[in-house]
């Protein structure tokens, strides 16, 4: 037996000095005070009684005594805590690691969720243990992870701080060097295996679930006045199951319509939505028996579409004129080149193989223009004549060219223009290294495309509507939605606040390109920094998340206890309880005169 509090010759002397104390107490002689009576005949009779149990007497105060002393030298060694390893088993040390996945948020069979059911194995193991166990509680999240402690209740804390979570998933790092056990406690859906020496208690249990796995809205199409609300649903369910399909605009049903998918299955819907629906869209489906609510509803935003006033400057272009006049949103003014003044009533400029010698004060689209200083210094050179055939390279991710191909586009010559080298100057397609479409990104915004319609059949293909939809967008500050997954979303915006759609701000961190912040569920937020701002719709969309029996681990073990002992709590805790029943024993046999 060892001890925790004192070595084991203080606590010997400490037992000494106690039984010492508690006897020299017990036997010291107190004075009677003397009393004159006017006989003793009344009280012979009392003293031969007393002298006849005198042996008795002696016992009484034996066992007083002997209760006395074992009730003191328990409280003492409770005070020094002893501890036995036969008793309370040899010390561990423990390290604990719980799943946090979001698979560990899907629902079993008794209503519960598997994480429950893992917390409730933690807790488990925690309680059971030794009295001189240790443990070291983390997630695979890298959010907590506590000290190598004994103290249950800072472990019992953090452990209720847990939960599941969108991060990146992975085992905290054990240093090999140390003999640690280590028990990780998961639905083994997203792991293939496990280090060497791991222990896995497993809360796997089939699930059938139905999730949306992919949804957006696009209103890229330029012959048509609807938008189209493109719903991905797949079943990973082992039966069919019917699912009913709700589309929202603001708590307002749109549309609601119900669908069957088959085992295994996956489902694309399309919905027409009309040209004037805008805003956030939330799709959301519904099914019996679904194990994961977070994989049910996903969320989308469409910018609502206003008028723009546009002034095209041109000496004839019945391209662009009849382009620009079908466009709903458009109002279209067309003046002659000599006509040209700088107004503020403009929305936008369109100006055909013409440009001022002056930058506007509004965003300006231009056609084939003459080099100008304030088009990148495009005046410095003269302009050169270059045969193209095809365009070699284009950016997609830029906004003006999102759902643009050039693929197959003719262009016969184009006009080769040397700009200067500037942050703000982006050549956004290009042939060889002849620039074909040039944005200028200060403000106000300007485009160049450096071939006419003469020139190419850029004009009629499917792509041109798409392309001046894009530019048009990009002048008023219509930001193509931002579509993230669940966890760290980053928003290419610097020092930029982030609000839910709701308003309400949501904390966030900023680095020297982008903007940062945590989302755990689907949802809508805008990011603003100074003018700008990005609508950034957050969905989980994750066929590895919403497959929840997919576990490939099995377990080693199913016994949620660390290891079975005699006791589970410190001995001092045991010493106390029994000093306790002896102090209670010696009230009663005091008061029945059994003692003294």
């Amino acid at each position: 037996m060892t001890f925790l509090a004192l070595t084991g010759w203080q606590v010997l002397l400490l037992c000494a000095a106690t039984s010492l104390l508690v006897i020299w107490l017990f036997f010291l002689k107190l004075r009677y005070p003397r009393v004159s009576v006017a006989s003793l005949l009344l009280w012979r009779r009392v003293l031969e009684d007393t002298q006849h149990r005198s042996l008795l007497e002696r016992l009484r105060r034996l066992l007083s005594l002997l209760l006395t002393l074992t009730i003191a030298l328990l409280i003492v060694l409770a005070f020094s805590q002893p501890n036995s390893d036969t008793l309370t088993g040899e010390p561990r040390n423990v390290v604990l690691i719980l799943d946090t996945a979001l698979s560990m948020a899907g629902a079993t069979a008794d209503g519960k969720t598997r994480w429950f059911h893992a917390r409730t194995r933690a807790q488990q193991i925690i309680e059971s243990a030794g009295a001189t166990d240790k443990f070291l509680l983390a997630d695979t999240s890298g959010r907590i992870s506590t000290r190598m402690t004994a103290d249950r209740e800072e472990l019992l804390v953090a452990l209720e701080t847990m939960s599941p979570t969108a991060a990146t998933m992975a085992l905290p790092a054990v240093n090999p060097k140390v003999t640690w056990e280590t028990i990780f406690i998961s639905d083994g859906a997203n792991w293939a295996s496990l280090p060497a020496g791991v222990r896995l208690l497993s809360v796997f249990e089939p699930a059938n679930n139905i999730a949306i796995t992919g949804f957006n809205i696009d209103s890229s199409d330029p012959g048509s006045n609807v938008r189209t609300a493109h719903v991905e649903i797949t079943s990973y369910s082992s039966q069919s199951a019917d699912v009913v399909l709700t589309l929202s605009n603001e708590s307002t049903p749109i549309i609601r319509r119900a669908l069957t998918i088959d085992v295994g299955k996956t489902l694309l819907a399309s919905v027409n939505l009309s040209s004037e629906v805008s805003g956030g869209i939330r799709a959301q489906i519904e099914s019996v028996g679904d194990a994961l609510a977070l994989d049910d509803v996903a969320v989308d935003y469409v910018p609502p579409q206003r008028e723009v006033q546009v002034t095209l400057v041109t000496s004839g272009n019945d391209y662009l004129e009849t382009l620009l006049s079908l466009e709903p949103r458009v109002e279209l003014r067309i003046i002659q080149p000599e006509m040209y003044r700088d107004e503020s009533a403009v929305d936008i400029y369109v100006f055909d193989r013409f440009a001022p010698n002056t930058a506007p004060s509004r965003p300006a689209l231009l056609f084939k223009p003459p080099g100008r200083a304030w088009l990148a210094g495009s005046d410095r050179n003269q302009a050169l004549r270059a045969v193209v055939s095809r365009v070699t390279a284009w950016d997609e991710s830029h906004p003006i060219l999102k759902f643009v191909s050039f693929i197959d586009v003719d262009i016969r010559s184009a006009r080769h223009l040397d700009f200067a080298t500037e942050a703000n100057i982006q050549i956004v397609a290009e042939a060889a290294q002849t620039p074909l479409i040039v944005t200028g990104e200060g403000s106000p915004h300007w485009v160049m495309v450096n071939f006419d319609f003469e020139e190419s059949d850029f004009s009629v293909r499917p792509g041109f509507p798409i392309f001046m939809k894009n530019v048009i967008a990009w002048f008023v500050g219509e930001s193509l939605t931002l579509r993230r997954r669940v966890g760290m979303v980053e928003v290419p915006l610097q020092q930029a606040s982030i609000k839910s759609f709701d308003g309400e701000a949501v904390a966030a961190k900023t680095n020297l390109r982008s903007t940062w912040f945590e989302c755990l569920e689907p949802g809508l937020f805008v990011a603003s920094s100074g003018d700008a701002s990005i609508h950034v719709a957050v969905n989980l969309s994750s066929h590895g998340i919403s497959d929840l029996n997919r576990s490939m681990l099995v377990e080693q073990n199913s016994d949620a206890t660390l290891n079975r002992r005699l006791l589970h709590r410190e001995l001092w805790v045991y010493l106390l309880l029994i000093s306790i029943v002896l102090i209670t024993l010696e009230w009663w046999t005091y008061h029945r005169r059994i003692t003294v």
